[in-house]
């Protein structure tokens, strides 16, 4: 076991546990989809086996490696208590058959809202199978956490021996201020591209005031995804920077004895850093849009069915960005 993975549990198998819980799936829709097209029925039925699926494979792999750890003595010591979680069932068995109930519950409903939203007939098998990758790598990487977070509650640990392991770990239970970040990040992207809809004339105010918001189109979405990979990168980049050049000045994030020639070529400043990210942002940015909409049929969107596309695009570049920056700000007299 590496020490990077040991100062990280005891969220260190959420990586493996959700590629072989995304695999199961995957084996299961391919058996049981082959040569057929996806109509609403059945996309509700495949919900419901994943999200049991998923809530039973996650519940018991992480009981598995709470246990390894516990028993190599890396559990944190410091873990987050919450009362909430010691009230669900102690007993593995009885914690995984409530978890497939609630998942099996709210994953076809999920499920069913993206199809009648987006307008969908049916889907192909190769539709269907990337909309199954994603929402299968979120569901399992929840289903993780919440497992983890209650199978190393005092209740079921106990008074944990001396451990090696003593950094601070992740509390997953969702916060009001999570909440309230989650709002403003949307709202933030709703209101820039709503100006950026006046500026090239896509919003349109008339003279009683209403707002006409055209929808946005496969044949003009290099123009959405150039000015989308604009605003992502100068509202992303600096402000992380700032804050990952904070923590290695301060000396709460050390950085490594080595540098990287792939990363330690990239500007120290993070306005500098912004502008040479701004293009490859920009061009991945597009070729997502392009891909994803040529890809489920879609012409066109309207703003809020668009909206989430790029939300949940965003989210996912975002996650990938923040380790790349602090691994550029780690670097050997980086700042």
């Amino acid at each position: 076991m590496s020490k990077v993975k040991e100062t990280r549990l005891p969220y260190l198998n959420n990586t493996s546990v959700i590629l072989i819980t995304m695999a199961i799936n995957l084996g299961i829709l391919l058996i049981t989809g082959w040569g057929r097209s996806f109509d609403l029925m059945f996309i509700l039925i495949d919900g419901v086996i994943s999200g049991v699926v998923t809530a039973l494979i996650d519940v018991f792999l992480v009981r598995h490696y709470v246990d390894i750890a516990q028993k190599n003595r890396t559990l944190p010591t410091n873990l987050p208590v919450n009362r909430f979680m010691m009230k669900l069932p102690k007993n593995i068995y009885l914690f995984a058959a409530l978890c497939a109930l609630f998942f099996g519950l709210l994953t076809p409903l999920f499920n069913g809202i993206v199809f009648k939203y987006y307008d969908f007939d049916t889907l192909s098998l190769a539709q269907m199978l990337v909309l199954k990758v994603i929402y299968s790598y979120y569901l399992s990487a929840k289903i993780v956490e919440l497992a983890i977070f209650r199978l190393v509650q005092p209740d079921l640990t106990g008074q944990l021996p001396d451990q090696t392991i003593t950094t601070p770990t992740k509390h997953s239970a969702p916060r009001v201020t999570y909440f309230q970040q989650l709002f403003n990040n949307w709202m933030t992207d709703f209101g820039l591209n709503m100006f950026r809809g006046l500026i090239i004339g896509t919003t349109i105010v008339t003279d009683d005031n209403f707002v006409l918001i055209a929808p946005t189109l496969l044949r003009s979405v290099d123009t959405t995804g150039f000015i989308s990979g604009v605003i992502v990168t100068f509202m992303t980049v600096p402000s992380v920077s700032r804050e990952i050049i904070y923590s290695v000045d301060s000396g709460k994030t050390k950085p490594l004895t080595e540098s990287n020639p792939y990363v330690a070529w990239l500007p120290k400043n993070r306005w500098l850093l912004t502008v040479v990210l701004c293009l490859p942002i920009i061009v991945l940015t597009t070729i997502v849009y392009y891909v994803v909409m040529s890809f489920f049929g879609f012409e066109s969107l309207n703003f809020f069915q668009f909206f989430f596309i790029r939300i949940a695009y965003t989210t996912m570049l975002v996650k990938a960005l923040v380790p790349l920056i602090m691994f550029r700000y780690m670097q050997p007299h980086a700042v």
